[in-house]
This record gives C-alpha cells, structure tokens and sequence, in this order.
C-alpha cells in the first residue's frame, strides 16, 4: 500500500475514532464521574486518542494480501497495542481515577467496543465503495457489447 493511501486510511480512520472516542467519553463520565466540571481542554483527548488509535495502520497494511488468518492476528495486534497505549495513558494521567476498577474496565471495554466498531466503519465504507465500483463495471461492460 502506497504511503498516499495508508495516509488517506489513516485520516479516514481518525475521524470515525475521534466521533467514536466522544460518544464513549460522554458515556463513560456521565455513568462513572458525572459531578466533574471540564475546562475547554476536554475536546483535545479525543483528538488525542484517535491520533494514537490510527498509529497502527502504518505498521501493519503492507503491499500483499493477508489471508484471513493473518488479517485476524494483524487485528489483534492493533487492539493490544490500543489498549496498551490507552490505558498508558490513563494511569500516566493525573485526571482520570484510575484507582477505582471500574474506570479501568469501563476504558478498556471502551477501547475494545470502539475499535470493533471502527473495523465495522470501515468495512461499510469500502463495501459500498466495491458496491459501486462493481456497478460501473458492469455498466462498462453492457455499453461495450
């Protein structure tokens, strides 16, 4: 995959996670923290999460096809690495409680849900981007015979 690609991947992906991070932020602090005031500097940790979530797709996307198995692992991976780094995150912050194990597995359940969710994004995305490229194709091909 060429570095234009994994750059528009990259972007396209960042914009499905900071939307998702929000929702799950506005969940997660209303169920788990919902008397705490936020200053402004609130809106820049999702633009902060998805910067790191897309980090991963300039590791793993390569030039060949993976089968299916390997796509599988290559997944896997990119989660662990997520969660590594968001739950890094957490307990290096001095903001977020993370004394209480119910805000460490509400992130880390979080992150999970969100990531799965972008994959699902994102699936969409490229099947009705197939969708329409199949349709051309087939148009193509009547006006040629």
């Amino acid at each position: 995959m060429k570095l234009k690609e994994k750059i528009g991947e990259a972007f396209r992906l960042y914009f499905i996670l900071v939307t998702l991070i929000t929702i799950l932020l506005l969940i997660l602090g209303m169920l788990l923290d919902g008397d705490r005031t936020f200053s402004y500097e609130a809106f820049l940790s999702p633009l902060i999460y998805a910067a790191i979530g897309v980090i991963p797709v300039f590791f793993f996307n390569g030039d060949k096809e993976v089968t299916m198995k390997g796509l599988v692992v290559q997944r896997l991976i990119q989660l662990i690495m997520v969660e590594a780094a968001m739950l890094g995150i957490a307990f290096w912050g001095k903001n977020i409680d993370t004394y209480r194990s119910e805000v460490v597995i509400g992130i880390a359940v979080g992150v999970a849900i969100i990531f799965v969710l972008s994959l699902v994004v994102e699936y969409l995305f490229e099947l009705s981007i197939s969708q329409k490229l199949n349709e051309d194709l087939q148009r193509f091909q009547r006006e040629e015979d």
